[in-house]
């Protein structure tokens, strides 16, 4: 029987976090405690908050290089990091089925700063982990979450710049399906370019040796993220990648010829209790979420874009105007560009990132 991850967040949480001075944690329900660990350290929570939000010029990597600077880390982002995770995996295998593919076959999952290694908890298949990332703090969270979720999973503590790309290949007559998870890193090298052609390298020997391999990237739904990721998805398909998610075709994206567009998906996520109480704390509401959610598969994969037309922006009519049809207008990825179409049922709005299907 698998664990609850939520159950698993908040034991890991309340075994690395701090307790406030005078509270005796024993005989108390594990929600107490947790509650009392979030009230201490949410100073911390709203500062690093803000740094990965508002002030991302002070972001470094000792940022989360100690254990309570981590916890914070961990209440602040991992669940919601999870859930827009858990939505890549979920709409890119409804349309692709790429999880069918991995049947019988061995399969490495490498989660490249991993962070808390919430993108390989959120995908959660059986496979083989290396969660990689420079901060020890950070690995050793996301050990701990791996092996009370039932992960088998190696920690290494490495910069990207630093990888080996012959570490990352098959072995002679294996039947492996490589699996790359870049969660919220793409836009952290952006002055690091030895890591970033390292990545791509990695990356890029699937296609040369006709080896299988998925990878999949989430980044903020923010311009100056987004567009970087979208230029990315581009190098990806010149090299070899087939688009999987959101696009409908493997050419280059139409989106990036409008300056001011950007890709990314929404989604909705049921959260638990805790979850919501932490945003009450926290003075947001993350029942709705947002991304840059990619999703790629090499050759080998046998798999292809499904020219599925693709809700990507929503833009705003101007007030007072046709009315009756609402309030906005679709802009449609199709494999033929970006169209605009009227909303035939304004009341229920296509998320972004959803096939576009008005009248199908």
């Amino acid at each position: 029987m698998k664990s609850d991850p939520f159950q698993v967040f908040v034991a890991t949480v309340n075994k690395l976090g701090r307790l406030p001075k005078g509270f005796d944690p024993r005989g108390r329900r594990s929600d107490v405690v947790f509650k009392a660990i979030f009230k201490a350290a949410k100073p911390t929570v709203q500062e690093i908050w803000e740094i990965y939000t508002q002030r991302r010029d002070e972001l470094s990597r000792k940022l989360l290089n100690n254990k309570q600077s981590v916890v914070a880390y961990l209440l602040g982002f991992h669940l919601a990091n999870m859930a827009r995770a858990a939505e890549l995996f979920e709409r890119s295998d409804k349309r692709h089925g790429w999880r069918k593919k991995l049947k019988q076959k061995k399969v490495r999952v490498y989660d490249i700063g991993c962070g808390s290694g919430a993108m390989s908890l959120a995908l959660g298949i059986d496979a083989e982990y290396f969660l990689i990332d420079g901060s020890g703090p950070l690995l050793d969270a996301a050990k701990l979450l791996a092996a009370g979720s039932g992960l088998t999973a190696k920690t290494s503590r490495r910069v990207i710049e630093d990888l080996d790309p012959k570490q990352f290949c098959s072995r002679p007559g294996e039947d492996t399906v490589h699996i790359y998870l870049l969660g919220y890193v793409w836009n952290e090298l952006t002055r690091n370019n030895p890591a970033r052609r390292k990545l791509l390298s990695i990356m890029s020997r699937h296609v040369e040796r006709n080896e299988q391999a998925l990878l999949f990237i989430a980044e903020p739904a923010l311009e100056h993220m987004s567009r970087p990721a979208m230029e990315l998805r581009d190098t990806l398909c010149a090299a070899g990648y087939e688009a999987l998610y959101p696009c409908p075709h493997s050419n280059h994206c139409p989106m990036l010829d409008r300056p001011k567009d950007w890709c990314y998906s929404e989604g909705e996520w049921e959260q638990p209790p805790l979850a919501q109480w932490i945003d009450e704390e926290l003075g947001m509401n993350r029942s709705r979420h947002a991304g840059s959610l990619f999703a790629f598969a090499s050759p080998a994969m046998q798999l292809a874009a499904d020219e599925t037309a693709v809700v990507v922006g929503r833009p705003v009519r101007e007030e007072g105007k046709e009315r009756y049809k609402g309030f906005f207008d679709y802009l449609v990825c199709t494999s033929g560009g970006i169209e605009k179409q009227t909303p035939k049922s304004p009341k229920q709005v296509i998320a972004r990132g959803q096939p576009y299907r008005e009248g199908k």
